[in-house]
């Protein structure tokens, strides 16, 4: 019986962590896809060979915002669930 419940809990945890990797990966396709609508807005707001010095700052400023936006991913999936919540079950 205690090598059911073993097999149990770990298939549940095995479960758990599955969900949160597909999380992050979805998080970060969806600031992908940000990123990628602002570098062309870029483009298409500065298209003047004039605007060089704005657009290299426009996509600057999106590369950052990327980057925090994946950040922000690993951190609220790290913080949904850690190994360390994760207690040995023990049956009487």
């Amino acid at each position: 019986m205690r090598k059911k419940w073993t097999i149990v809990a770990f298939v549940s945890v095995v479960v758990i962590f599955g969900y949160n990797l597909r999380s992050i990966a979805d998080c970060k396709s969806d600031c992908r896809e940000t990123y990628e609508s602002e570098v062309e807005s870029c483009k298409d707001t500065y298209d003047d060979p004039d605007d060089a010095g704005m657009l290299q700052t426009c996509i600057d400023d999106a590369t950052s915002q990327y980057q925090s936006c994946i950040d922000e991913c690993e951190n609220e999936v790290g913080e949904s669930v850690s190994i360390s919540e994760f207690q040995p079950i023990t049956l009487k």
